[in-house]
């Protein structure tokens, strides 16, 4: 990530934070938002260029969006247009992270990083449904699917977000979407997201050592998404914030195949 738009995504945190109160519709009016400068180059040039003139992209912003969404995302959207972004799209990548994290804001933290990690397993681990949902058959139709599948099941945060995981440009995978977003709420949490993939299911005091173990490494509190694989072997393979740390047999296996070629 550039320093312009490492430096913007800070101040977009702060505009968002004096926002005050906001709710589930303000998170789905800046999906809507962000969709549209995905889909349109022309918007997202005009709202992202540093030398446009910053009243003509308030007017830009009123034109389009002033009608549809209330007057406290309208001024949020105004003030993310004035920001310096390093490349177009950074700016609707900002504008959904921000949708995720109210949408962080209306839930139990813990009960959606639990749903969110569901939801990216139930993909996942079906061929046919990730395929399903990732395709680019009618997105009408693979909202009404993820509605089927999930509405009444987990909360109404949850199943917004993997609507838009639907609708997102972030990864072409729906499950890749869906762990993102599961990494910008540990974020917004203040908690970094472990991913845990193991050969058979641990008990709760091998969870404990090793959740103790990983916040003592990283300095702070961890969410643990197990997942059982028997590819695995045995061992264990962590994955946090982009850093690996992998113990598996199956691992060591390899490498020493490697060694002996």
């Amino acid at each position: 990530m550039a320093s312009s738009t490492r430096a913007s995504k800070l101040i977009a945190s702060e505009k968002l934070a004096a926002l005050g109160a906001t709710n589930l519709t303000t998170a789905l009016e800046l999906f809507a938002a962000s969709n549209a400068l995905q889909q349109s180059a022309s918007l997202r040039s005009v709202l992202s260029d540093p030398s446009a003139e910053v009243a003509g992209k308030e007017q830009v912003v009123r034109s389009v969006f002033g009608a549809k969404f209330s007057q406290q995302t309208v001024g949020l959207l105004i003030e993310l247009s004035k920001l310096r972004w390093s490349a177009t799209r950074d700016l609707p990548a900002a504008i959904e992270q921000l949708g995720v994290r109210v949408a962080a804001q209306t839930a139990n933290i813990d009960q959606l990083q639990a749903e969110l990690f569901a939801i990216e397993q139930t993909a996942s681990s079906d061929p046919e449904l990730e395929l399903a949902l990732s395709s680019n058959r009618d997105v009408d139709a693979k909202h009404t699917l993820i509605r089927k599948l999930f509405a009444g099941k987990v909360s109404d945060a949850a199943l917004s977000l993997a609507v838009q995981a639907i609708d997102s440009a972030a990864y072409k995978r729906f499950a890749q979407v869906v762990g993102q977003y599961g990494v910008w709420v540990a974020e917004y949490a203040g908690e970094f997201v472990a991913r845990v993939r193991v050969a058979k299911e641990l008990s709760q005091a091998q969870l404990q050592r090793l959740e103790a173990a990983l916040n003592g490494v990283y300095g702070k509190k961890l969410q643990l998404n197990v997942e059982v694989d028997p590819e695995v072997l045995g061992g264990i393979h962590v994955a946090v914030a982009g850093e690996v740390i992998d113990a598996t047999v199956l691992t060591k296996i390899s490498n020493a195949r490697l060694q002996l070629s």
